[in-house]
């Protein structure tokens, strides 16, 4: 069980580690993690990227909040999971956007947001992910975000991005300190 954790905890560090090093290097608000790929030009390695880690949470929940002790709530949160790894994968870029390809990230990302969010509320009670999730949006309201080659606009996405991105990482870091 240590190894699943440890796994856990370095798939975390990755992208909070992704994220930081795009501030530093661009100094901008994307509009949404996805549209980072657009500066770096890394589209193929987001992708594989996003996956494997979203891939790995899909494991990571129903392991650890088994179904004898939670029922069907861990499923959601592997859908949920699911749902952010289709949404990276088919994540778009001013050049090559097809109206489909915007379709499923836009839907994908919300599907899995609420199944992740819908685990944490109702399938472990845990109502206080609602206060950080309201900041994070009332932050991408007034933050305005870039995205390559387009006005900015609002940065709701992204920072609801790093909302779920702080939940299952507390998530994350509890269950290893429960475990140690």
């Amino acid at each position: 069980m240590i190894i699943l954790h440890l796994i856990s905890l370095v798939a975390l560090v990755a992208i909070l580690v992704y994220i930081i090093s795009f501030f530093i290097k661009y100094h901008i608000i994307p509009q949404s993690l996805s549209v980072t790929a657009e500066w770096t030009k890394y589209y193929r390695w987001w992708q594989v990227t996003i996956c494997t880690v979203m891939g790995w949470l899909s494991y990571y929940f129903p392991t650890i909040y088994s179904f004898e002790d939670y029922g069907f709530w861990p499923i959601l949160a592997s859908a949920g999971v699911a749902g952010l790894s289709l949404a990276g994968y088919y994540s778009y870029f001013p050049g090559e956007e097809k109206s489909r390809d915007l379709f499923i990230h836009k839907v994908g990302s919300f599907s899995g947001a609420v199944c992740l969010c819908l685990f944490y509320v109702l399938g472990l009670g845990r109502w206080e992910i609602i206060y950080p999730l309201a900041i994070c949006l009332i932050l991408g309201i007034f933050i305005r975000g870039s995205r390559y080659g387009c006005p900015k606009d609002n940065s709701i996405i992204f920072w609801e991005e790093l909302g779920i991105i702080g939940i299952v990482g507390y998530d994350i870091i509890q269950n290893f300190i429960q475990l140690l």
